[in-house]
């Protein structure tokens, strides 16, 4: 999708599900963190009066980003990125 078709309602379920399962988790590594953080950005944008398709993009590129880089640490926390990433894939 491009930028200005971003699935909003995809973007918030993803968000909500990642948080979930984020708190259920409970890891405190410094990824963990990082993607909690990312996590909640992207929930505080998507909830905002004036979400941007931009800043949604970009926050879930981050977020695509840290799954990427840090999928076996997250792992270990019990977080599995293959699902997140094709989904992230579909929103974008």
């Amino acid at each position: 999708m491009s930028e200005t078709n971003i699935d909003i309602e995809a973007a918030k379920r993803l968000a909500d599900d990642l948080s979930r399962t984020l708190a259920q988790a409970g890891g405190d590594s410094d990824k963990m963190r990082e993607l909690r953080e990312e996590v909640d950005s992207l929930r505080d944008i998507l909830n905002g009066p004036n979400a941007q398709h931009f800043w949604i993009t970009d926050r879930l590129r981050a977020i695509e980003a840290i799954f990427e880089r840090a999928a076996v640490e997250l792992l270990a926390d019990g977080i599995t990125a293959g699902n997140y990433l094709a989904e992230i894939g579909r929103i974008l």
